[in-house]
């Protein structure tokens, strides 16, 4: 599947350009023209202190100038090593505007990994505040950190913007890499074509006021800072460290009348959660979400609380921000969260392994191009080679970005995501896509999260399910519901042998979802129910259905190493073999007292047709006698 979006900006978002042809997709161009417009309009409220264009615009011009007379040129790199705060939101903009890249680098890291991450981004200068400044007194000599006491002293002055479009503007370091750090090389194009696309749909003027809150390790700081200020809205700045407080971003939403708001799903969540649930914030134009799955629970709970409109954006950060949107209908709130089509200048692909479409409806990995597409990694020729094809056999010509994210695009054009390609695994010869195993359990009412992980080799190889519930749902009953759930959608191979109920679902330090400790989780929980197995089992009736359908579950819980089966479980998909077929019949000839073939489990593998069976061998025999 190909959607082609690349026609030029609606009428809703041409008050963000010049007319001239020169510099449309130059950010630092843009910005001086919208500053020179309205320079009496706030730009930057943080606490007590307002800033306005005209005075963020002096602020800017004149450490921009500083920076070039420090050596700064265009095509440099520059560290911003700052809190949140005015003077962050000034720095990132000064390295644009002397025609560098910033990398904006978390304060909150760990202090090897930040200089691990200065050493690697190869800066021209360093800019940060005077307290930060001792903590990169590592940096290899020739460096120069400057504070803005080393820029203050230098007069305003325009730069010209000069330039291409192409150059750099952002270097992009994600959280929580591991290894040599990995970081894109953001261009002016790519940044201005998503801040067109997020006006076109989502427009702000000057009445508009946003939060920036999200941390610089994630890219969508570049639309809470860029996108507003562009518009003419206010950039209203959380305080350093509370960027997760419901408490402090809920008053932040009140007090200076919030029109827009972006948070990851995580924190929507938590927001929610902890806040009272009479609470309303109709207040609020519109919410942006993204970043992880967004469960239909989770939107539910958010309609009830808000008239806002709820997008679900999706987009790597190697794609600038985001590359796909959905906003999430009401009346009635929706079965399944999607993401939405191409936005503007945007292409999608949907390949399978071989780097050919796959079928319509069928599951395989986005590839995606188009304006928004990061122009590298910086410093890492094999891997941008690797991730950004050039001229892939379904795109002669052109430049695509494998994803590796698993979706399928659904009739109405819309795509829905499944997961990772790298989340793939093959149980028993069969493969399956994990991502679409967690989609369809988070579709239940009282499932806040899921995750689905395969544990074992060979044989053992099997699936364990994580829920996390919403509230305080019934456990047995949510467990049971989700499994009603998966065996409806899903091949019974793909309903997870074990589900688990947790109160929280393990992260790693970077936020995401730790694959590697449920999977040992999961191993070490069938270690214990296989030693438990080893144990006598409870005497259990075996007259009547429900008898011997006991009895037979029992054996195989043992035998397969689970905590239950229900009653149309299929032996083989649950993880059975030709071995186990031997242990378990062994074991209901010495419990039964009763001659059965091994046959018998090959030909009828559920539990109910198995303990049907041998109810008719048990009579059969009782009548020989």
């Amino acid at each position: 599947m190909t959607t082609d979006l690349t026609a030029g900006a609606s009428a809703a978002a041409t008050d963000l350009t010049a007319a001239g042809p020169d510099h449309p997709h130059r950010i630092d161009a843009l910005l001086l023209e919208r500053w020179d417009r309205s320079p009496e309009l706030p730009a930057l409220v943080s606490g007590a202190t307002t800033v306005t264009m005209g005075e963020l615009r002096d602020r800017v011009l004149a450490a921009a100038a500083a920076l070039r007379g420090h050596g700064v040129r265009p095509g440099d790199r520059v560290v911003v090593y700052h809190e949140r705060s005015v003077e962050f939101v000034v720095a990132m903009l000064a390295v644009v505007f002397a025609g560098a890249a910033h990398a904006a680098v978390d304060v909150g890291e760990p202090p090897a990994r930040t200089l691990r991450t200065v050493e690697d981004c190869a800066p021209r200068a360093v800019l940060t505040g005077r307290l930060l400044r001792g903590r990169l007194a590592g940096l290899p000599a020739g460096v120069p950190v400057l504070t803005e006491d080393d820029l203050a002293a230098w007069p305003a002055a325009r730069v010209a913007a000069g330039g291409s479009a192409d150059d750099p503007a952002v270097v992009l370091y994600t959280s929580g890499s591991t290894g040599r750090p990995k970081a894109s090389l953001i261009s002016h194009r790519a940044l201005v074509s998503r801040l067109l696309a997020l006006q076109e749909t989502h427009r702000m003027d000057e009445r508009d006021r946003m939060v920036h809150h999200t941390a610089c390790s994630f890219d969508m700081y570049l639309s809470e800072t860029y996108w507003p200020m562009l518009a003419g809205a206010a950039v209203v700045i959380a305080e350093p460290g509370r960027q997760r407080d419901p408490d402090h971003l809920a008053a932040l939403i009140r007090e200076h009348r919030i029109t827009t708001f972006y948070c990851v799903v995580s924190l929507l969540d938590l927001f929610l959660l902890t806040r009272d649930p009479a609470e309303r914030y109709d207040g609020l134009r519109q919410v942006l979400t993204g970043g992880e799955p967004l469960a239909p629970e989770l939107v539910r709970r958010f309609h009830a609380r808000s008239t806002a409109s709820l997008t679900n954006l999706y987009g790597p950060s190697e794609c600038t921000v985001y590359c796909t949107a959905w906003v999430c209908p009401r009346d009635p709130d929706p079965e399944q969260v999607l993401i939405g089509s191409a936005i503007r200048d945007t292409e999608l692909w949907i390949l399978d392994e071989h780097g050919a479409p796959v079928p319509d409806g069928e599951p395989g990995e986005l590839w995606i191009g188009g304006a928004g597409l990061a122009l590298g990694y910086l410093d890492r020729p094999e891997l941008t080679a690797e991730r950004f094809v050039e001229s892939p056999p379904v795109r002669p010509g052109g430049r695509l970005y494998r994803s590796g994210d698993l979706v399928r695009a659904r009739p109405d054009g819309n795509l829905e995501f499944l997961g990772r390609v790298d989340s793939q695994v093959k149980v028993r010869g069969i493969r399956i896509e994990l991502g679409e195993i967690e989609a369809t359990a988070l579709r239940v009412p009282g499932v806040r999260r899921a995750a689905v992980v395969a544990h074992g080799s060979g044989g053992d190889r099997r699936l364990a399910g994580y829920l996390e519930p919403a509230g305080d749902a019934d456990r047995e009953a949510l467990v049971a519901r989700v499994r009603t759930a998966l065996r409806t959608w899903l091949p019974t191979y793909m309903v997870p042998a074990d589900l688990t109920v947790v109160d929280g679902l393990p992260l790693t330090p970077n936020g995401k979802l730790d694959r590697l400790l449920l999977e040992r989780r999961a191993a070490e929980r069938a270690a214990e129910q296989r030693a438990a197995g080893r144990e006598a089992a409870p005497p259990a009736p075996t007259d009547g259905p429900a008898g011997l359908e006991q009895v037979v579950a029992q054996e195989w819980c043992r035998a397969l190493g689970l905590s239950g089966v229900g009653p149309e479980d299929d032996f083989f998909e649950l993880g059975g073999d030709s071995f186990k077929v031997v242990g378990v019949v062994e074991a209901l000839r010495a419990r039964l007292s009763l001659e059965i073939p091994l046959t018998a489990l090959l030909l009828e593998p559920t539990v109910a047709a198995f303990a049907a069976e041998l109810r008719r061998l048990t009579e059969d025999q009782e009548t020989a006698r």
